[in-house]
């Protein structure tokens, strides 16, 4: 790095600073400025480097003692001296660093302060500039009028082969325009079109005559001005139409999401229509006229004409699509919208012409921008969100490459819509910020920023690697489901495990993956995995209050996930709560009861509460029936009766080792009836209650057909008299009475 150089050049441009300059020579500046901080960065960098291995060495000679080697205080003199040049070039690099920073600054106020001049300066007026136009000598006009109707000194007009050349346009037309429906119907007999899709070919012969004309006329050198601006201006106009059209159509995209009336759409496409026209119409203007006689200055009246009238056909157009839907329910951002290009008319009029120009393209722009990017992003959804369709080739080839049926849902679908709706809209917000004026060196920061990072009080922010570690934490989230798909559809892996074991199996793999994608993720982002001690150190006194519970409720989740006392699909019981276990999740589990109602119950209850589980070792059910019979039955009979229709229930165990056959069993003898019970063992104790049904119903049908009688509840009543005393006279004379 030459520092002297560097240190006149800042010097010379400081000086010429304070003169008058344009923003070309500030750019000029700001560019050098940049180049000579950029090196003084990397000679304070490359100095500290030095420095910092000088002191290691002089760390290890140690400081001078007596009798030392000669060589070795020889050594420890050069290296102190080349650490004194060390420090006196670190410090004057350092100098530079900081002189190029504030000139920096100086620059960019600089050009603030021109740019807010140049903008705000005031020309003549929009009366003042016509008044201008009228005063301007006969030649002027007489040059301009030659210059757009005369070619090679005679009238464009009367050239024979222009117009040989709109006469074989004026053909093609009229053959395309009888030829049009035929062809329509011919090619599309099979599936015919609905009218909503016919409309773009109304277009056809008019693209034709147009292309034709405009090919013969570029043949035969007689483009001129006049001519090439109308062909220009018609033929974009054609085109921005045919695209406005099938965008507008009653079953486009826009008429989808707006579900505007055909009358709306029609009436909106003609003021875009009108819209597109004024802007080919300036294109064209800009690319056919740079030689014409009328000087910038003189052409200030028609630009500001021109202006007035696109703002006002703007206008006309977001009041009239504002009063409908979706834009109805913004009228705070309609009216804001209107405000500013009433504002930008204004300045047009009272002669800000440098202002009204940035206003009138940064706003125009940004709009058309938003409807391009609302429009893309529609379609998007909608090519996304659409319905397998045997039709769509992509689907098809994605289902034959993924081994998917036709019913299934294509996987990633929701990621890739995001992405592409994401690269949409950052692409609408680049090209705002160019029409606001935003210069290739400002993107190119942008992007340096992006790539590089940017700083954070001491934490270093690299958006580029976040986005990377974003984009790899979603494929990675999708591997793992993946996996756990794989392993669930295919059961040679873990088909040979019952419900909660693969269930128990699916849920760590979920887990672990989740974890590791987190991992990677995070150091992909430059995220330094040994802070997460402190972290967690941190995160230690927020436990000890008031993450207690949910430490207590991951810890017992993953228990009851490796120790599997309860499964999937098993039927228990928690205090006052039973039901079967739908999912085991790693805070909670939840279990569906017979009301059909899903109760969520913390994992921590399930490790410190008793838990009833009917179906851990085996799902056999041990049944106790009751009946009560009449005193008079005949008791071998009830007995054989009730063990009868035990052994017929199909659901019922007979000689399994799990357990008993049925057997009839006399508990008890009271005053009301003999109390039998019928005990049986059912192979499955989700069929316990349809069991007992079938078992109550068939006995006491049996029981009716041997005529043993079942008992009820007996209770006597006594009717005591009440005993009446004789020597009772009052008693007496009141019988006496009756």
């Amino acid at each position: 790095m030459a520092v002297p150089q560097s240190n006149t050049a800042l010097q010379s441009i400081h000086q010429d600073l304070s003169k008058h300059v344009d923003l070309q020579q500030l750019l000029r500046w700001q560019k050098a400025v940049r180049v000579i901080a950029g090196d003084a960065q990397q000679c304070i960098t490359e100095k500290n480097s030095n420095l910092s291995q000088i002191d290691k060495s002089l760390g290890i000679l140690g400081s001078a003692a007596a009798g030392e080697p000669k060589n070795l205080s020889a050594l420890r003199q050069k290296l102190q001296g080349e650490q004194k040049n060390l420090q006196g070039a670190l410090a004057t690099c350092k100098v530079l660093a900081i002189s190029s920073a504030e000139l920096t600054q100086q620059i960019h106020q600089k050009r603030e302060a021109l740019h807010a001049a140049m903008l705000l300066r005031r020309d003549h007026n929009l009366w003042q500039q016509a008044l201008a136009l009228r005063s301007l000598p006969a030649g002027t006009w007489t040059g301009e009028r030659n210059f757009w109707l005369t070619r090679n000194g005679q009238s464009v007009f009367a050239q024979e082969n222009l117009q040989i050349a709109f006469g074989m346009g004026v053909a093609v037309f009229i053959l395309s325009l009888l030829l049009r429906a035929p062809l329509t119907r011919k090619i599309y007999r099979q599936h015919p079109l609905p009218p909503a899709s016919n409309t773009p070919y109304h277009s056809v012969p008019l693209l034709a005559g147009g292309i034709t004309a405009v090919v013969a006329t570029a043949l035969t050198n007689t483009l001129s001005p006049l001519i090439m601006l109308s062909l220009t201006t018609w033929g974009g106009y054609l085109f921005t139409s045919t695209l406005l059209t099938l965008a507008l159509r009653p079953s486009g995209v826009v008429s989808r999401h707006f579900n505007w009336p055909p009358q709306t759409l029609r009436s909106t496409l003609r003021r875009l229509r009108f819209i597109a026209m004024l802007a080919v119409f300036a294109l064209a203007w800009v690319v056919t006229a740079p030689g014409d006689p009328l000087s910038l200055m003189n052409q200030d009246f028609f630009y500001s004409m021109y202006h007035l009238i696109l703002l006002v056909a703007v206008s006309w157009l977001i009041w009239g699509a504002g009063g409908h839907k979706p834009f109805r329910i913004y009228p705070l951002l309609r009216a804001l919208i209107l405000l500013a290009l009433t504002v930008t008319a204004i300045f047009t009029i009272l002669g800000y012409r440098n202002l009204s120009n940035y206003l009138c393209f940064g706003l125009l722009t940004s709009l058309l921008a938003f409807g391009v990017g609302l429009f893309f992003s529609w379609g998007l959804a909608d090519f996304w969100s659409q319905p397998p369709q045997p039709s769509s080739h992509w689907q098809r080839f994605l289902r034959h490459r993924l081994d998917l049926k036709d019913d299934q849902p294509l996987p990633w679908i929701a990621w890739l819509s995001a992405i592409s709706h994401t690269f949409v809209w950052l692409g609408i917000a680049a090209f705002i910020l160019y029409a606001w004026g935003l210069t290739h060196a400002g993107f190119t920061l942008l992007w340096k920023y992006f790539i590089t990072g940017f700083a954070i009080g001491s934490f270093h922010v690299q958006p580029f690697r976040w986005v990377i570690a974003i984009l790899l934490l979603i494929l990675l989230f999708n591997i793992n489901t993946a996996v756990q798909q794989y392993l669930s559809d295919h059961s040679r892996i873990i088909g040979h495990m019952e419900s909660g074991a693969r269930h128990s199996v699916l849920s760590i793999v979920r887990y672990t993956g989740f974890i590791i994608a987190v991992l990677v993720a995070l150091s992909t982002a430059g995220v330094a995995l040994h802070n997460f001690a402190i972290i967690a150190g941190a995160l230690s006194v927020g436990i000890g209050f008031g993450l207690q519970n949910i430490v207590n409720n991951f810890v017992s989740g993953l228990i009851l996930l490796l120790e599997r006392p309860i499964r999937v699909g098993d039927w228990i019981q928690v205090g006052a709560t039973q039901g079967y276990v739908q999912k085991m999740s790693i805070r909670y589990t939840l279990i569906l009861t017979f009301d059909r109602t899903e109760v969520f119950v913390p994992n921590s209850e399930l490790i410190a509460s008793q838990v009833t589980n009917w179906m851990y070792t085996n799902q056999v059910l041990r049944l106790m029936i009751p009946f009560h019979i009449a005193h008079d039955a005949d008791i071998p009979l009830v007995k054989k009766i009730l063990e009868t229709e035990g052994q017929n229930h199909p659901d019922v165990l007979q000689d399994d080792p799990r357990g008993i056959p049925p057997t009839a069993l006399l508990l008890d003898v009271n005053e009301n009836a003999l109390q039998f019970c019928l005990r049986v063992y059912l192979y499955d104790c989700n069929k316990s209650f349809n069991v007992q049904t079938d078992l109550r119903a068939s006995v006491v049908e049996s029981l009716l057909r041997h005529r043993v009688a079942l008992a009820h509840q007996q209770q006597d009543v006594h009717i005591v008299p009440h005993p009446f005393s004789p020597t009772d006279g009052n008693l007496a004379q009141a019988a006496g009475d009756r």
